[in-house]
């Protein structure tokens, strides 16, 4: 298989390189806070999130949730481009973009403008800024490939990707903070370098977005692809408004929907999804933004409600034996530290069940021998 990744800037001291420790049991997590982006004071994005959840994973004794706390790596160019248009990532790479398409992706690059390009020649602060954005977007990307090559190729159950579930970008545009789709990356990713997993009538890929938003671009760029199935949840009247696609499964809430109703649309619907498509591989965007104190979810789920969401996922992996990649998603809650508490809890509880399904195959094939 090829690599995915370029040079990757040094990582935190807490992280350590994936070639170094392939131990199978410990669940490998990978972070890509380490690619920085300054954005300007009162920027509505809360990119401090990623560095938050990890420093608040990291504060769990390791070798009680058994994880790995990995860098996350900058995607190859080649990789973005099974999922992208040419000309689209090559702008993104140069810093072309137009000001109105670094508007509708929402990230500016100075502060003075909300465009990658203001004019003719792009100003210092401009230079710096753009440079940071594309890093990021790259790292967000890679942390989710590797984490597909992990189970995939390296004998991983599951893995975790704290940042990604970028799913507004399209194959041509970004939107809604979302640079590159790196979900979409990875499975394009699986299919060209693990194609004899993908042989015979069921070897089907399920991305299941729990995020509050749909996931418009993910739906878009697999619309005619039969083996990848893309489920989606979300708020009836939030964001995409304009641009809002088809997914395989799209159920949409109502405003101010709490965790009764929530749960009752998800356990109706997701198991029945896994029975008809059986799918080897799945993808969790596992985005907090349904939390009542979210300040563009409109949706009004507790911290606990979610937390049985992700149980209800998790358990269907565990009785379909699917490999699992889950990833972060949006969350804008103020004071920003309860999404971190649910972002925290997505990973958590997915160690813990990986050490709990890890134990009990040890167990018994100690029995057996």
């Amino acid at each position: 298989p090829r690599s995915n990744s370029t040079a990757a800037t040094p990582s935190p001291s807490s992280v350590v390189n994936a070639s170094k420790e392939e131990d199978t049991a410990y669940l490998p997590l990978y972070a890509a806070d380490w690619a920085r982006v300054d954005l300007p004071p009162g920027h509505r994005f809360p990119m401090e999130k990623y560095r938050m959840t990890r420093r608040t994973i990291e504060k769990e004794p390791r070798e009680w949730l058994r994880y790995s706390m990995r860098q996350s790596p900058t995607a190859a160019k080649e990789d973005v481009l099974l999922a992208h248009e040419k000309e689209y990532v090559e702008r993104v790479l140069a810093q072309k973009l137009s000001r109105e398409e670094a508007r509708t992706i929402g990230f500016p690059m100075s502060e003075e403008s909300d465009g990658y390009l203001s004019t003719t020649v792009l100003s210092e602060d401009e230079t710096k800024r753009g440079k940071q954005h594309v890093m990021r977007s790259l790292a967000s990307t890679g942390g989710t490939i590797a984490c597909t090559r992990d189970v995939l190729e390296h004998g991983f159950l599951w893995a975790g990707q704290l940042a990604g579930g970028t799913h507004h970008a399209f194959a041509g545009h970004g939107e809604g903070f979302c640079v590159f789709n790196d979900i979409a990356c990875a499975v394009r990713v699986a299919q060209r370098d693990y194609k004899e997993l993908f042989e015979g009538e069921e070897k089907n890929v399920l991305i299941v977005d729990l995020d509050v938003h749909q996931g418009n671009g993910t739906a878009k760029i697999f619309e005619n692809d039969k083996n990848v199935i893309t489920y989606s949840i979300h708020g009836d009247r939030n964001y995409p408004w304009k641009t809002r696609m088809m997914s395989d499964y799209d159920i949409a809430l109502p405003d101010e929907c709490e965790d009764e109703e929530y749960l009752k649309a998800l356990k109706e619907s997701l198991p029945k999804v896994f029975e008809r498509h059986k799918p080897f591989l799945v993808y969790f965007q596992a985005g907090v933004d349904a939390l009542k104190a979210d300040s563009f979810g409109r949706l009004s789920m507790t911290r606990e409600g979610l937390r049985k969401r992700n149980n209800i996922v998790l358990a269907l992996c565990v009785e379909y034996n699917c490999k699992l990649v889950t990833t972060m998603g949006g969350g804008y809650a103020k004071p920003i530290e309860r999404s971190v508490e649910c972002h925290s809890d997505v990973f958590r509880i997915m160690a813990l069940k990986h050490k709990a399904i890890i134990e009990e195959r040890q167990y018994l094939e100690k029995m057996m021998s």
